[in-house]
């Protein structure tokens, strides 16, 4: 196998239906230059791995294929992730460029990769570059034209956006692979995307290119995000940007950590108008703490009120369905 100039990073678990689309717009690729395709195979139940197999069998020149365990699974808050498949591919990533994509979504330009490349090589300063998506269902069903319906031209992104948790759909990007090392809370955030855009800032711009026909982004009952509900989505942003923010304070980025405050705010409103006795504890209160922080509740009187109000009928709630369960 030739020196591959970009490592496509695909992580894939139980998508028997989809996966062949998403190897197959891979493969389709029309390059001047070698690429290879790292597919992370995280033990699935249904016919994923027999699928991927038979597709390494096919393109040996072009597909490493690796057999993970569900036993090496990551758990965030309680759940399982693909984060250890993910960063086990990108060890395993040895071109200069590193291409996303999840094994339930797929590319549709054949030169997707050919006009990103040529613009990272053209353009030193910028280290990340993405495009537009359309949204589907698991029929293929097209919900939604564009995912980001407000971009229609090539748009820039400053190093601070970048850092600052910049909305670049993962699916579609491509960027430099110059991250040595991550720190050690990327393994416990859930929105593990938002944090490789905010690293990746920390070594240049981004650009969001407009001439690439749209990948396809896929929702599903299955999908790990898609099927959640808008409030845990919600809960799961605020945490996250949490995360990221502490992340900052201690490097001493307090301009990164001041727009990620801004961020913080605008979620912690919606996620404030939401919250109900579903709420976990933790993120209760961590919702309203920061609501009262940040949103100087505490000079009215009768919004203070509100809170405590609710915040008593919440904690009744949880301990009368704990003494009745």
């Amino acid at each position: 196998m030739a020196i591959p100039k970009v490592s496509v990073c695909i992580v894939t678990y139980n998508h028997e239906k989809y996966i062949t689309k998403c190897l197959d717009g891979i493969l389709m690729q029309q390059t001047t230059f070698p690429f290879e395709i790292i597919l992370g195979e995280d033990e699935s139940s249904d016919g994923t791995r027999e699928i991927c197999k038979t597709y390494a069998e096919k393109h040996p020149d072009k597909i490493k294929l690796f057999l993970r365990s569900r036993k090496d699974v990551i758990y965030i808050n309680g759940n399982p992730t693909g984060r250890y498949n993910f960063m086990e591919n990108l060890k395993a990533c040895t071109g200069k460029y590193i291409a996303l994509c999840e094994g339930d979504d797929y590319w549709t330009d054949p030169l997707k990769l050919q006009k990103q490349v040529d613009f990272l090589e053209a353009n030193t300063e910028y280290i990340v570059c993405s495009h537009n998506a359309k949204i589907i269902d698991e029929n293929n069903i097209i919900l939604q034209e564009k995912k980001r319906p407000e971009l229609k031209k090539n748009t820039e992104y400053s190093n601070l956006e970048l850092r600052s948790g910049a909305f670049l759909l993962t699916l579609t990007m491509v960027f430099r692979n110059i991250i040595e090392e991550f720190p050690k809370s990327f393994y416990k955030i859930k929105n593990g995307d938002k944090f490789l855009i905010s690293l990746l800032g920390q070594h240049g711009k981004g650009m969001y290119i407009e001439n690439i026909k749209p990948a396809m982004y896929r929702i599903h009952n299955d999908g790990v995000w898609s099927k959640l509900a808008q409030n845990k989505k919600w809960v799961h942003s605020f945490n996250s940007y949490n995360t990221i923010k502490r992340y900052y304070i201690q490097k001493g980025d307090f301009k990164t950590v001041k727009e990620l405050d801004a961020k913080l705010k605008k979620i912690n409103k919606d996620l404030f108008k939401g919250l109900n006795s579903e709420t976990k504890f933790k993120n209760y209160f961590k919702i309203v703490y920061y609501y009262v922080i940040h949103n100087e509740v505490l000079q009215s009187y009768s919004k203070t009120k509100k809170i405590i109000i609710m915040f008593l009928k919440y904690l009744y709630s949880k301990t009368f369905y704990k003494s009745n369960g």
